[in-house]
């Protein structure tokens, strides 16, 4: 089972040290517990480009135990870690060096890194609802990545626990 606790931050970045950053905006709140965890910082205007593909597209992938084709993004570890929409669209072709269209990479996690470090053993992919309400007002992950764009925003941060019965995970942008 996955949980979700979505956070924006301010439009300016109060820090540049992470961490320090995520404690900041997350104030209170619980953070993820598990016995494992990880922080990846994606760039938020490709992951917005990747969210809006996936809300735009005609038609849907499933991914493992799905019924119904959602928009999604999926988080994917194998060679290095990233997330990608889940939409399928005739139109969509692979770039010349060969990877799937509206693939994000996380920095400092791209293609031949070891992502095991920080994500533990086996390839894994994680699907994650856009249109799913996060908040009591009914926003969902795909307007809080447009809003925050809107707002100035510049990274998609999203924070990992996990043990080896679930995952939770926080999203934070700033």
């Amino acid at each position: 089972m996955t949980q979700n606790n979505p956070t924006t931050a301010p439009a300016e970045p109060v820090t540049e040290d992470l961490d320090a950053l995520i404690s900041e905006i997350l104030g209170g709140t619980t953070e993820p517990t598990g016995d494992h965890a990880a922080t990846l910082t994606f760039p938020l205007d490709q992951v917005l480009a990747a969210a809006e593909h996936a809300a735009a597209a005609p038609h849907h992938k499933l991914g493992y135990g799905e019924a119904e084709a959602l928009p999604r993004l999926w988080w994917v570890k194998d060679d290095g870690t990233y997330l990608m929409s889940n939409g399928k669209n005739p139109a969509d072709t692979r770039t010349e060096d060969g990877p799937a269209p509206h693939v994000v990479r996380a920095k400092g996690w791209g293609p031949g890194t070891d992502a095991r470090s920080i994500l533990g053993g086996d390839d894994f992919r994680q699907s994650i609802e856009l249109t799913t309400p996060l908040f009591d007002d009914g926003t969902t992950l795909l307007g809080m990545l447009r809003e925050a764009a809107a707002d100035g925003a510049t990274r998609f941060v999203m924070k990992a626990a996990f043990d080896d019965e679930h995952m939770e995970l926080t999203y934070i942008t700033a």
